[in-house]
């Protein structure tokens, strides 16, 4: 069971008055230098090594990336249709998401040059997927997608904000509180989500109201399209009705491995979220963790189980290559190690889930376990004999995760740390 938390008016003001996240200097060049390595490292594999290399190791990431920020932007929607009190205090650490989200375009558009070394339909129609595996048709779908979830994702993230600052600039929270409300008035201190004046505290709630159920729904429906299109589909003979739910499944898990790591990093870094950032919080969302962790070896069981028992040489060739054939059984085992075993053992202690550095530590092994499982999807279609993880593929990994840490920690820096607009204290004196 979650813990409820309860904010009063000093918790408010003491948001509103709270420093912006900042990281050290040191480690935000370091974030800085890591990002331009990446973007190297790709360069010269492309031009001097093997471009296949480089192009796979890009997909295997951008697929990745793109649904760890999509899950996690779109958090907000759960959170405001479940009515989820216990996340506040870390509400905006899913939400700052959204600024990476708003770029993964951009890498689908760069996979454009490169997919001809991936996918075989970008020179034959494979037999009867033809009108739908063609070059044009599959980028422009995936890039409608996610622009489509962009949208309501960042619809909900600038709602989620727009009320906490008509709060602020209606006085809904109460004349005693003494807020300092000069740094969130100002319309530039959120140049993301700039408050209009119809904006209200109802205005927005009515309009997450509206907006959070299609977000959970497209995100659902245009995550699976993208599957079939940029992951399933680098084997055009084989499918499954059930991908689509187990990459977008893997996001919603990806997102509280991520939250997990994120807390991390900002209760080290901010006075206001190691104040807030309460054990009880912690607990449930390693509780959330744990869960997610169970319901992902559920849709492997899932989706293996089904194809052993119809035995049909079509779909079973494409699992034995995975599991049972050397060298990627070993990665399998691995996958199934990080994603499941280890973070259940370890989910199984109340003190893991309650310490931030405990939790970030399983919030990074399932991130791994997750990464190598895109690999492990995607690699073997092309390179059935050798695992070709490398040195370009471990750098582009990292140059993403440098790039989404950076937008998240600007973004915090911009908007009220924890959430606070849909309290209302006017009747409390």
């Amino acid at each position: 069971m979650a813990h409820a938390t309860n904010f009063t008016v000093e918790d408010v003001q003491e948001i509103i008055e709270a420093e912006p996240l900042k990281i050290p200097s040191w480690f935000r060049l370091t974030l800085i230098i890591l990002a331009i390595l990446g973007l190297l490292m790709f360069l010269v594999e492309l031009f001097t090594g093997d471009a296949k290399r480089a192009w796979m190791a890009l997909q295997i990431n951008m697929l990745y990336w793109v649904v760890v920020s999509a899950a996690s932007s779109c958090f907000t929607a759960v959170f405001y249709i479940c009515n989820a009190q216990w996340a506040r205090p870390i509400r905006r650490i899913f939400e700052s998401a959204v600024c990476f989200f708003s770029l993964t375009p951009i890498l689908l558009v760069v996979m454009y040059f490169g997919h001809e070394y991936l996918f075989v339909w970008a020179h034959e129609q494979p037999p009867g997927k033809g009108p739908w595996l063609t070059s044009n048709y599959v980028f422009i779908r995936g890039l409608i997608a996610l622009l489509v979830l962009g949208y309501f994702a960042r619809k909900v993230v600038g709602l989620s904000i727009k009320r906490d600052l008509s709060a602020l600039r209606d006085s809904t929270l109460g004349s005693s509180a003494k807020l300092k409300t000069d740094r969130w008035k100002d319309e530039n201190a959120c140049k993301c989500f700039s408050l209009n004046e119809n904006d209200s505290v109802d205005s927005t709630s009515h309009l997450l109201s509206r907006f959070s159920p299609a977000v959970v729904i497209f995100y659902a429906l245009m995550l699976t399209f993208f599957a079939f299109d940029q992951l399933m589909s680098v084997d055009p003979v084989w499918y499954s009705t059930l991908y689509g739910v187990m990459y977008f499944m893997t996001g919603v898990y990806l997102s509280m491995a991520f939250a997990s790591m994120m807390v991390g990093i900002c209760t080290v870094n901010n006075k206001l979220f190691l104040e807030k950032i309460k054990r009880k919080t912690l607990h449930d969302l390693g509780k959330l963790l744990f869960g997610f962790g169970i319901f992902w070896a559920y849709m492997f069981w899932s989706h293996y189980l089904p194809i052993w028992y119809g035995n049909l040489p079509e779909e079973t060739a494409w699992v034995i290559l995975r599991l049972r054939e050397e060298p990627w059984r070993y990665l399998a085992w691995m996958v199934l190690g990080m994603n499941f075993i280890i973070p259940f053992f370890l989910g199984l202690s109340r003190d893991v889930k309650q310490v931030p550095q405990l939790l970030f530590g399983t919030g990074a092994i399932v991130a791994v376990g997750c990464w190598l499982q895109m690999y492990l999807l995607f690699a073997p279609t092309l390179y059935p004999h050798e695992i070709t993880i490398g040195l370009v593929d471990y750098s582009i990994g990292i140059s993403l995760l440098a790039v989404y840490v950076l937008m998240a920690v600007k973004f915090l820096s911009k908007v009220p740390l924890i959430p606070f607009g849909d309290l209302d204290f006017s009747q409390e004196h």
